[in-house]
C-alpha cells in the first residue's frame, strides 16, 4: 500500500481579521511525490504551504502527517516539525558566513561536528555554489542567497521539503539546475516535495501532480484558463471582470463571487489582421449579443504531437489555446504573432 504523506479533510483556515478563507474538503499527498501548487496571487498557495509546514494550525478539520495528527501534543508537534523543512519566498539568512548558515540546522539536530564539512560541501555542490563556505551572506546576490537557503534546507535530509516559489529570484540560466536539484532531492532522499509556482510549464514539467487553487479552494482543472471575480447580471447574461474593464461573459443569472473555466479546445484563435469577426467585442458594443473576444500575442507555442499545437496568448488576460497545427498554418499564425481569441458564453463553465 502506498504511504500517504498528508491527509487533509474538511480543512478551514482564516487569518485573524482577514476575509480570505482557505477551505479544502479532502486532499491527499502521496509520500515521495513532487506536488505543484498553482494559482493566481491570493489563491491560498502559501497559506496551504504554511499549514503543511505545521506553522499554522487549521481552525477546523483534520490534518495528518504520515498518519498522525501533529497537533495531538507538544511533543508530537515537535517531532513532526523535524520531518519537514520549508523554504519561504524571501528566506532569512543569518548575517554570518554561508558555512554558519548551513550548519545551524545540523547543530540543532545534534549532527556530529565531524560530519559538518562534508555535508556542507555536498549541499553547496547541489546548488552550484562550490567554494562559497567562507563567504559572508552580505556579499551574496539575491539569487545566490536563494540557493544558499535551498542548500540549508537540503542539508537536513527532510522527509518533506516545502518550497515557496523556489526559482523566483534565480537567474534564468540557473533555473533548470535548481529544478534538477529539486528532483534530485526527491529521488535521492525519497522526500515528498511540495512547491508553489506561477509558472505552469514548470509545474507540469516537475510535478507528479498539479493542484490548482483559486480563492482558497481547490479547483479541478486541466488547463490554465481559470478566472474568478464577483459576478453581475442583466437577468439573461452574466459577467465578471478579472481585470478592471475586461469582462468575461457567460450564460445564466449569477451574482456573488464565482470561479469560471474555459477549455482550451473551445477557444478560437484568429490572426489580428482579421479585424471583423462578425461579432461584438465583449462589453464594448451595444445592440448585439455579447461574446468574448480578447487581443494578445503568442508568447509560447509547443507541439503536443504531429497534429496538435498548444499556444499561450498573453494580453489583458492570458489564455491557453489548443488547436490543430494545420489551422496555425492556414491562418498564418506563429510565435510572437498578434492574435484575437474568441469563445462563446456557452464555453464558460461556472464553479460555485
Amino acid at each position: 500500500m502506498t504511504e500517504r504523506a498528508y491527509w487533509l479533510k474538511h480543512i478551514r483556515f482564516r487569518y485573524p481579521g482577514s476575509r480570505f478563507e482557505l477551505e479544502l474538503k479532502n486532499m491527499e499527498i502521496e509520500a515521495g511525490k513532487v506536488i505543484a501548487l498553482v494559482g493566481p496571487n491570493g489563491a491560498g498557495k502559501t497559506t496551504l504551504l504554511f499549514l503543511l509546514g505545521l506553522l499554522q494550525k487549521p481552525v477546523e478539520g483534520i490534518l495528518e502527517l504520515f498518519g498522525t495528527d501533529p497537533w495531538e501534543s507538544r511533543e508530537q508537534l515537535f517531532n513532526k516539525r523535524r520531518q519537514v523543512v520549508m523554504l519561504t519566498h524571501h528566506p532569512y539568512l543569518f548575517q554570518k558566513s554561508v558555512f554558519d548558515n548551513l550548519v545551524f540546522g545540523l547543530k540543532v539536530r545534534g549532527t556530529p561536528e565531524r560530519e559538518w564539512e562534508s555535508k556542507v560541501r555536498e549541499a553547496l555542490a547541489m546548488v552550484e555554489m562550490n567554494g562559497f563556505e567562507k563567504k559572508s551572506v552580505k556579499e551574496l546576490s539575491a539569487g545566490q542567497a536563494q540557493r544558499v537557503a535551498l542548500a540549508r534546507a537540503i542539508i537536513l535530509n527532510p522527509k518533506v521539503l516545502l518550497l515557496d516559489e523556489p526559482t523566483a529570484n534565480i537567474d534564468s540560466n540557473l533555473i533548470s539546475r535548481i529544478e534538477a536539484t529539486i528532483l534530485e532531492v526527491q529521488r535521492g532522499l525519497n522526500s515528498t516535495v511540495v512547491f508553489t509556482t506561477h509558472n505552469f510549464s514548470q509545474a507540469f514539467r516537475l510535478a507528479d501532480e498539479v493542484i490548482y487553487l483559486s480563492d482558497g479552494r481547490r479547483v479541478q482543472y486541466s488547463h490554465e484558463n481559470c478566472f474568478s471575480g464577483r459576478a453581475e447580471t442583466d437577468g439573461k447574461i452574466s459577467w465578471i471582470e478579472p481585470k478592471a474593464g475586461t469582462k468575461i461573459f457567460f450564460n445564466g443569472n449569477y451574482t456573488g463571487h464565482i470561479i469560471c473555466l474555459i477549455s482550451p479546445e473551445q477557444i478560437e484563435l484568429h490572426s489580428a489582421v482579421r479585424a471583423d469577426l462578425g461579432v461584438c467585442p465583449a462589453g464594448r458594443t451595444q445592440g448585439c449579443a455579447p461574446t468574448n473576444i480578447f487581443e494578445g500575442r503568442i508568447t509560447r507555442l509547443e507541439m503536443a504531437d504531429d497534429n496538435l499545437a498548444l499556444a499561450r496568448v498573453s494580453g489583458d488576460l492570458s489564455f491557453r489555446v489548443n488547436l490543430p497545427v494545420t489551422e496555425l498554418h492556414r491562418k498564418n499564425i506563429s510565435l510572437n504573432s498578434q492574435v484575437l481569441i474568441k469563445f462563446s458564453p456557452e464555453a464558460v463553465k461556472i464553479i460555485n
